[in-house]
């Protein structure tokens, strides 16, 4: 295995990629049971939609140059990097809650920017942190794990930022965001050591002739879209249904909970059975949730919202394992660019699907639009369970995404 040549132990990698990508989810989250009642919003599901792609276009605006970086320099510098992003996206979303027109509207596509280019220093060099400290066969359990702390923080955000608006108002939320910012900055300073500089990096088009690249950059794209569809248009819906702002908070966190249960379980079935097979069923499970999710009915409408965040993790997490296997196609591994890639796809998802959904929403209602997101997750899952590789051109064989291990021979 091709290691990041750092000082940076595989339980140090693990720990500290979580912590940050779980802050970054909890900010992410906090502003979902705040929809309805942000002046700048004004009940528009378009602008909410809007509002969400925006963290995505800055996200992947930003993840090429960092996935370059990480593979020449490291991943400490950007990990550092994204402090910065980080502290000004909750200084500006504390500043925008209460402001409304067009400054305030301003003000949180700003925020949402500033988190998006934050994300993108964290997430790549994160995941490229921990797929080079660990064996290929252990990256399912540790790639799960970190999903996990994902999970938690879209469980935590929805529903501390729901508690917290209601007793003490729209900017509460993001005092406590700025604690746990500055402890994941503690982490990221002594945990991540620096790295030599490598002169030599395999370029993105090297990267993008690896296997099955155009199945995996869809499968990730699902995986995101799931997560993102229903977060401009639901709290909407699950509002006009009776429910409140600590109930929607509240109803996102059970959906985050099935997610971060789902994750860790996914990584170990994906070591023993293969990522195709458990993407497969992931996307499935995602279809049953969309179809419920969009229904008249608030308990319906909560199962299968619930649902929606369990197939997503089902999706992503294999995903993760196979991202890995493309970095080491390639001499030197080029763990920066794959995971780049894999931001890249990860944010296409997070940019296109609130848009189609605010839009969607909008021109046909919310139970056809869902019912299109699942018909949607239904095709992926059955090219994945009915798909037979041929081999690639210049090859003797081709890596079978059902076979445990997916290893290739560069």
């Amino acid at each position: 295995m091709t290691e990041i040549r750092s000082g940076t132990r595989p339980g140090a990698a693990v720990t500290v990629t979580a912590l940050a990508l779980g802050v970054d989810m909890f900010l992410y989250g906090s502003i979902v049971p705040l929809l309805p009642g942000l002046p700048a919003v004004d009940g528009s599901p378009l602008i909410a939609g809007v509002l969400f792609a925006v963290y995505a276009a800055a996200l992947l605006a930003a993840t090429p140059f960092v996935g370059v970086w990480v593979d020449r320099r490291g991943p400490r510098a950007p990990m550092l990097a994204g402090l910065l992003g980080l502290a000004a996206a909750t200084v500006l979303f504390a500043s925008a809650v209460e402001i409304d027109g067009s400054s305030g509207l301003a003000l949180l596509l700003l925020a949402r920017a500033a988190q998006g280019v934050a994300a993108a220093a964290s997430w790549t060099s994160g995941l490229a942190l921990i797929a080079a400290t660990h064996q290929p066969d252990q990256r399912g359990k540790v790639m799960g794990f970190a999903l996990s702390a994902v999970g938690v923080g879209v469980l935590l955000g929805p529903a501390v930022s729901g508690v917290l608006n209601d007793a003490w108002g729209p900017r509460a939320p993001f005092l406590l965001i700025a604690a746990l910012a500055a402890g994941d900055a503690v982490a990221r300073i002594l945990l991540v050591k620096e790295t030599p500089a490598d002169e030599v990096r395999t370029p993105y088009r090297v990267v993008l002739r690896g296997p099955r690249v155009a199945l995996l950059i869809a499968l990730t794209g699902l995986g995101a879209a799931a997560i993102a569809f229903p977060e401009p248009v639901l709290p909407l819906h699950l509002h006009d249904l009776g429910l409140g702002t600590t109930a929607i908070g509240l109803v996102f966190a059970g959906a985050a909970l099935g997610g971060t249960l789902a994750a860790p379980i996914a990584g170990m079935l994906t070591d023993r059975a293969g990522a195709g097979r458990i993407a497969a069923a992931g996307a499935l499970v995602a279809a049953l949730g969309f179809f419920l999710a969009g229904r008249d009915s608030t308990v319906w409408s909560v199962t299968g919202l619930i649902v929606v965040g369990f197939g997503a993790q089902l999706v992503l997490a294999p995903t993760l394992v196979l991202i890995g296997a493309l970095a080491e196609h390639t001499e030197p591994a080029a763990y920066g660019a794959a995971y780049a890639l894999y931001n890249l796809a990860y944010t296409g998802g997070l940019a296109v699907a609130p848009v189609l959904a605010g839009a969607g929403a909008k021109a046909a209602g919310v139970p056809a639009t869902t019912l299109v997101a699942g018909g949607f997750a239904v095709v992926l899952a059955a090219v994945l369970m009915f798909r037979r590789d041929q081999p690639a051109t210049g090859s003797t064989a081709s890596p079978d995404l059902t076979r445990p291990g997916f290893t290739t021979d560069a």
